[in-house]
């Protein structure tokens, strides 16, 4: 008698689902193509030599292990992409280190110490708005900086004003743009001294803050 193949998978023993167990048990995995095909193997050998599996069974568990081993190359692929994407990424934004650059926000970490958040005007800025958002984007904080004059300026962020939790947060400086509505200046500027991946995406060190590549607005000549 012909055992067929998803009568073999039923006969074997069911994954146990840990979050409802307290046993300790070893760790499975899903079957591959590889354990898909040594079923196939074993139903073949143990098969009625009178009754053989009939042609149409045998095409129709063909395609199901070619199904199978089509999905895991596409997982294997698509991983190595990822992987060979993020790395050629941070290759790429090496070119940076060293030279200047002119970021539309920057990124600090606070622990609720003091943390100073420098900027640089390049011209006078009446009507300016300090904002901070959290890692979710949510705005925590907006300061009014009055009138300034150009130059490099620092906000001195203390304990408490306003109150943040431990965790990293983005800054920016928002000053009034051709239509008179508030906009993101690139004001967060300095020397990229070092490069690392976030997420996969490039993070570029500049003093004590840290900046997304993706918002550089300009890269200057080296030191």
């Amino acid at each position: 008698m012909n055992t067929p193949v998803s009568a073999i998978l039923a006969g074997l023993p069911q994954p146990v689902d840990v979050r409802s167990s307290t046993a300790t048990a070893p760790s499975t995995s899903l079957l591959g193509k590889d354990d898909f095909l040594k079923l196939l193997i074993t139903q073949l050998k143990n098969q009625d030599p009178l009754n053989p599996v009939s042609n149409d069974q045998f095409i129709s568990q063909s395609a199901q292990f070619s199904s199978v081993e089509a999905l895991q190359n596409i997982q294997k692929s698509l991983t190595e992409m990822a992987s060979n994407t993020g790395g050629s990424t941070l290759a790429s934004s090496t070119a940076l280190l060293g030279r200047s650059v002119a970021a539309k926000a920057g990124t600090f970490t606070y622990a609720g110490a003091t943390v100073t958040l420098p900027y640089t005007l390049a011209a006078p800025l009446l009507g300016g708005v300090l904002e901070i958002s959290n890692s979710s984007g949510a705005v925590v904080s907006r300061v009014k900086l009055g009138t300034l004059e150009a130059g490099p300026r620092t906000y001195t962020l203390q304990p408490g004003t306003p109150p943040l939790g431990a965790g990293t947060y983005r800054y920016e400086i928002l000053g009034p743009g051709a239509t008179g509505a508030l906009a993101p200046l690139p004001v967060v500027t300095g020397v990229v001294s070092g490069i690392k991946l976030n997420n996969g995406t490039p993070v570029l060190s500049i003093g004590s803050v840290n900046v997304d590549l993706a918002d550089v607005a300009s890269v200057g000549t080296t030191r």
